[in-house]
């Protein structure tokens, strides 16, 4: 026997110290009174008596104070937390693999008429009687598994700790890969023999390239990714009784309009993984506010992509698919997709140039704020405040114009600097076309951008590129850049055009506007390609000034500003803030096409099916042999005995009472025990019945 809780030292000095408080108190209650009388003959015959009986009521209260003694010995011994000492013979292993994964949060394993509970709690049922039906000499550990595996328990014996780690798991929303898992149980098991449970309803969990004994007999795997050779492995199918349709959304994608920030484009895909034709009503909401809904029709194991356009006045985006005529759907978590569209900051501009409304009237087509001035009214500080809004200027364009010092502002357009801020390659004086703007890959300022028909009469310039420049526009592909990006080391960002705008017709085409919208949106970050929702179960890393990260379901995790990495296994909108304001927010949605295929199969590893693994209940039979109720009836009749013996006068009495009592405790104490439970369940009971016991002869006037 061993003390996993206080250690022995500890518990001498506890008992000590409170046994000296109960002996002190028995002391006090033991000290004669003085009572004064009014005569003192009137009282000598009852004082004879009561010498005569002194020495048994001593006795009496002796044996009261050992009772509490004892009852003290049992709350220490409980504060020890005994346990008995490791067998020395070596245990047999069972790992039992639990899928948590989103097909298991379907409802469709009926219980009772009308009732049904979801796969999970089902097979949670099972792993909980496969712990309860566990042997004397058997070790579990848990390992929960969706798209990577998770250690819920160590090693461990007792039934009782397994069961209370157990209720602590949690389903996820994440899609299921038994692969990384079985890896997992290659690496824990070493080359120990043990046994394999996996417990699941086999919608993904198939793994063909693990080499693994089949009816005793190996399994022939070309290049096995993993070899299980000698393991038992069995498996628990969790499977309904009946098939029932599922609608899910397999996709969601969402980007907001170019020219329009507030209107978005949403594309999202829904599949009917059932054997019937469905409808359903596809709703999308903003900020948790309704703006769109529309009707589906859907053949059995159809999928259909549907492409609409929604307000977007908002940051957060949810689409919801509702089953309009199907009866019951099993499944939710794939019922509900998620994205975030991040809102460009406002430009505000400066412009600072002469008259040139071609110029003005392309500025006027951006939302955001314009000032314009003209460069006799230019400052160093014309940049701190652009137009009533009383805010730094976040976008400076100079026309025909280069300031003395280049202003500290993240965006800069420098239109015809002849040279300053950037370096002269060459000058050009003749009519030149721009035949090149990027290729095949041209940078999104030049996105949907011709200079073809672009002609240019007046004197050009040409810049000389640095290591970091990227060219924008060039006379041809090898070379003579008139359009050039510079990022500076402080962050910010120059893009120079090597001509005036007076001498050329670029204003009077089309590509001028789109030129300078594509210029601002990629200042401000606004992206033209559709930003779709992260998918449960992967590794996320972002960078962000945040200290919190608020997840779906309420909680909240404490992080370090800078690299943060995490992997969500809830869908939902995962927010990240610094001192309580809103930073940035991140969409996770299942999108699984395999976990919303609810139906279930027989799990398959390597050559062919796991054999199915029959629980007994071997533990409650083995219960109820053990119980020496023979030895138990025996200590209780005797124990009862001696307590009705208590009824005697005299120091006998409390003696019988005392070991009375005492018997009685250890019967009901061993009872425990023997049923399975730790020793310190065991010495509760035991140090509850003596207390109740003690009552009860307090009260008969036994032992005082």
């Amino acid at each position: 026997m061993i003390f996993s809780g206080l250690q022995f030292a500890a518990l001498l000095k506890i008992f000590g110290g409170f046994a000296a408080l109960i002996g002190l108190l028995y002391l006090l209650k033991m000290r004669e009174r003085l009572v004064p009388v009014s005569a003192h003959f009137l009282w000598e015959k009852v004082l004879k008596a009561g010498q005569r009986s002194l020495i048994a009521r001593v006795l009496r209260r002796f044996f009261s104070f050992l009772l509490q003694i004892l009852i003290l010995v049992i709350i220490v011994l409980i504060m020890g937390d005994p346990v008995p000492k490791k067998s020395t013979v070596k245990a047999e292993k069972k790992l039992i693999l639990f899928d948590v994964s989103a097909s298991m949060n379907a409802k469709d394993i009926k219980k009772g008429e009308d009732d049904f509970i979801s796969r999970f709690d089902a097979g949670k049922e099972k792993l909980k009687e496969l712990i309860k039906s566990k042997g004397e000499n058997e070790e579990f550990m848990v390992v929960t598994f969706s798209r990577t595996p998770v250690p819920r328990t160590p090693w461990e014996k007792n039934p009782l700790k397994l069961l209370s780690l157990v209720d602590k798991i949690r389903p996820t929303d994440t899609p299921s890969d038994l692969f990384p898992a079985m890896k997992y149980t290659s690496e824990i098991l070493h080359n120990d023999k043990a046994s394999v449970i996996i417990i699941s309803d086999g919608a993904s969990s198939q793994s063909a390239k693990i080499k693994r004994d089949v009816d005793g007999k190996p399994c022939k795997i070309e290049n096995p990714l993993l070899d299980l050779s000698g393991t038992d492995i069995r498996a628990i199918n969790i499977k309904p009784e009946k098939e029932y349709s599922n609608l899910a959304l397999t996709s969601l994608a969402a980007r907001p309009l170019v020219a329009d920030p507030d209107t978005g484009e949403l594309l999202a895909t829904v599949l009917n993984s059932g054997k019937t034709p469905a409808k359903a009503r596809m709703d999308i909401y903003v900020d948790g506010n309704w703006r769109e809904s529309r009707t589906l029709s859907l053949s059995a194991g159809e999928e259909k992509l549907q492409l609409l356009r929604v307000p977007l006045v908002g940051s957060t985006l949810e689409a919801r698919i509702k089953p309009l005529d199907i009866p019951y759907e099993p499944l939710d978590s794939d019922n509900r997709a998620f994205a975030v569209l991040p809102r460009k900051p406002e430009p505000k501009i400066l412009f600072v140039s002469r008259e040139n409304l071609f110029i003005e009237a392309a500025l006027l087509l951006i939302p955001g704020v314009l000032e314009k001035i003209s460069p006799e009214e230019y400052s160093d500080s014309s940049v701190n405040t652009c137009g009533t809004s009383g805010e730094k200027c976040n976008v400076v364009i100079f026309n025909d114009f280069v300031p003395d010092r280049i202003p500290d502002v993240k965006n800069q357009i420098y239109i015809n600097p002849s040279g300053k801020p950037f370096e002269v390659d060459s000058t050009l004086k003749e009519n030149i076309m721009i035949t090149w703007t990027g290729g095949a890959n041209p940078h999104p300022a030049m996105k949907n951008v011709t200079m073809k028909d672009v002609n240019l009469w007046g004197i050009s310039t040409a810049f000389k590129r640095q290591a970091n420049d990227i060219p924008l526009m060039q006379v041809d592909a090898r070379g003579t850049i008139l359009g050039i990006l510079r990022n500076l080391s402080n962050g910010n960002r120059l893009i120079g055009i090597g001509f005036s705008l007076k001498d050329s017709d670029f204003v009077l085409q089309l590509s001028f506007p789109i030129f300078m919208l594509n210029t601002i949106n990629w200042f401000m970050g606004t992206s033209h390609s559709f930003l779709t929702t992260y998918e449960s179960g992967k590794t996320i890393e972002v960078h962000e000034d945040a200290d919190l990260l608020k997840w779906p379901d309420g909680r909240i995790t404490r992080v370090k500003p800078g690299r943060i990495v995490f992997k969500p296994s809830s869908a939902g909108i995962y927010t990240f803030s610094k001192n309580n304001k809103k930073v940035r927010e991140i969409a996770v949605s299942l999108l699984n096409e395999d976990e919303s295929e609810i139906v279930a199969k027989p799990m398959k590893i390597g050559c062919g099916e796991l054999e199915n693994f029959k629980i007994e209940k071997k533990f409650i039979k083995a219960v109820k042999k053990s119980i020496p109720w023979k030895l138990l009836i025996m200590l209780w009749i005797a124990g009862f005995g001696l307590i009705v013996m208590g009824y005697m006068r005299g120091a006998w009495g409390a003696f019988t009472a005392f070991f009375g009592v005492t018997l009685v405790s250890i019967g009901c104490g061993a009872l425990v025990r023997y049923a399975g439970y730790p020793f310190w369940i065991a010495l509760s009971i035991a140090a509850l019945t003596a207390l109740v016991l003690e009552w009860i002869t307090y009260q008969r006037r036994m032992t005082v």
